[in-house]
Protein backbone atom coordinates (compact mmCIF):
# COMPACT_ATOMS: atom_id res chain seq x y z
CA UNK A 1 0.00 0.00 0.00
CA UNK A 2 1.19 3.59 -0.87
CA UNK A 3 0.61 6.69 1.60
CA UNK A 4 0.49 10.02 0.47
CA UNK A 5 -0.29 13.75 2.21
CA UNK A 6 -2.41 16.38 1.26
CA UNK A 7 -1.09 19.94 1.89
CA UNK A 8 -1.57 23.02 1.44
CA UNK A 9 0.69 26.19 0.84
CA UNK A 10 -0.65 28.59 1.64
CA UNK A 11 -2.70 26.79 4.63
CA UNK A 12 -6.10 28.41 3.97
CA UNK A 13 -6.84 27.06 0.41
CA UNK A 14 -7.53 23.77 2.15
CA UNK A 15 -10.60 25.20 3.79
CA UNK A 16 -11.22 26.61 0.33
CA UNK A 17 -10.45 22.69 -1.12
CA UNK A 18 -12.26 21.51 1.30
CA UNK A 19 -15.57 23.79 1.37
CA UNK A 20 -15.29 23.47 -2.89
CA UNK A 21 -15.59 19.61 -2.98
CA UNK A 22 -17.50 18.51 0.65
CA UNK A 23 -14.43 17.31 2.12
CA UNK A 24 -12.89 17.94 5.82
CA UNK A 25 -9.20 17.21 4.97
CA UNK A 26 -6.40 18.21 7.13
CA UNK A 27 -3.62 19.96 5.98
CA UNK A 28 -0.76 17.47 6.39
CA UNK A 29 -3.19 14.50 6.27
CA UNK A 30 -2.23 11.02 5.38
CA UNK A 31 -3.94 9.44 2.39
CA UNK A 32 -4.76 6.36 1.36
CA UNK A 33 -3.32 4.99 -2.24
CA UNK A 34 -7.57 3.66 -2.75
CA UNK A 35 -8.39 7.74 -2.40
CA UNK A 36 -5.60 8.65 -4.14
CA UNK A 37 -6.52 8.48 -7.99
CA UNK A 38 -9.33 10.27 -7.52
CA UNK A 39 -8.54 12.93 -5.14
CA UNK A 40 -5.39 13.84 -7.53
CA UNK A 41 -7.97 14.68 -10.19
CA UNK A 42 -9.61 17.12 -8.17
CA UNK A 43 -6.65 18.61 -6.62
CA UNK A 44 -5.48 19.04 -10.43
CA UNK A 45 -8.78 21.10 -11.14
CA UNK A 46 -9.00 22.65 -8.14
CA UNK A 47 -5.16 24.14 -8.59
CA UNK A 48 -6.11 24.81 -12.59
CA UNK A 49 -9.65 26.65 -11.80
CA UNK A 50 -9.78 27.58 -8.43
CA UNK A 51 -6.64 28.39 -7.06
CA UNK A 52 -4.78 29.51 -10.20
CA UNK A 53 -1.52 27.58 -9.18
CA UNK A 54 0.15 24.65 -6.93
CA UNK A 55 -1.97 25.69 -3.76
CA UNK A 56 -2.82 22.05 -3.07
CA UNK A 57 0.16 19.01 -3.41
CA UNK A 58 -0.34 15.53 -3.14
CA UNK A 59 3.01 13.66 -2.25
CA UNK A 60 3.63 10.17 -1.83
CA UNK A 61 5.42 9.21 1.70
CA UNK A 62 5.93 5.81 2.04
CA UNK A 63 5.24 2.22 0.01
CA UNK A 64 4.48 -0.66 2.08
Amino acid sequence: MTIYKITAVPSHFMELFNSYYDYEYQNGEFVSDRDYESLKSEVEHFNHNVAYGPAIKIEKVEDK
